[in-house]
């Protein structure tokens, strides 16, 4: 049994300094799609979050405002697949369970440690919907307009003395 937990606690050694090394690598990478005309080019972070939209000046030739919006997310979700294609590549080793020893193989009940360095594959997240008056118990805006009431004077700016800038015209 001694014999076992060692082997358990060298192979997390082992994993936990490739996860560390293969953290840093991740972080590195980024992913680069571009439109099959060369107009748009995108480039995301590791975690697909797009870090630069380039737009060529023919982008704007002969498309809609809603068609470039298309092509653009388009673009950025295939630059998106691409870096998470290469991050699960890059994570496959140290995900493997073949011929790994687990914490409940030898402790029943235990929490798994192949847990740990498993890497979820996520779908594209979906946009929330705007918030609406329901979300507030009420709308946001002011379903009535109060009247300004200003301090009784003379009229004149008080605060400066009758020297407004606004009453000067072009006579500055």
């Amino acid at each position: 049994m001694r014999g076992t937990l060692d082997n358990l606690m060298r192979e997390l050694k082992d994993r936990t300094d490739g996860l560390r090394d293969a953290q840093a690598a991740i972080a590195a990478m980024s992913g680069v799609a571009s439109s099959p005309d060369g107009n748009v080019v995108v480039t995301v972070d590791s975690t697909g979050v797009l870090d630069k939209l380039e737009l060529r000046p023919r982008a704007f030739d002969r498309v809609t405002p809603e068609q470039l919006a298309q092509t653009i997310t388009q673009v950025t979700r295939r630059a998106a697949q691409d870096v998470r294609e290469r991050v699960n590549a890059h994570m496959a080793p140290l995900t493997s369970e073949e011929g790994v020893i687990d914490l409940p193989d030898v402790v029943p009940g235990a929490p798994s440690l192949k847990d740990i360095f498993k890497v979820e594959q996520r779908d594209e997240p979906v946009p929330p919907p705007p918030p609406s008056d329901e979300d507030f118990g009420s709308s946001v805006l002011r379903k009535e307009v109060r009247p300004v009431q200003r301090a009784a004077g003379t009229g004149e700016d008080e605060d400066f003395g009758g020297n407004s800038i606004m009453g000067r015209g072009n006579g500055w």
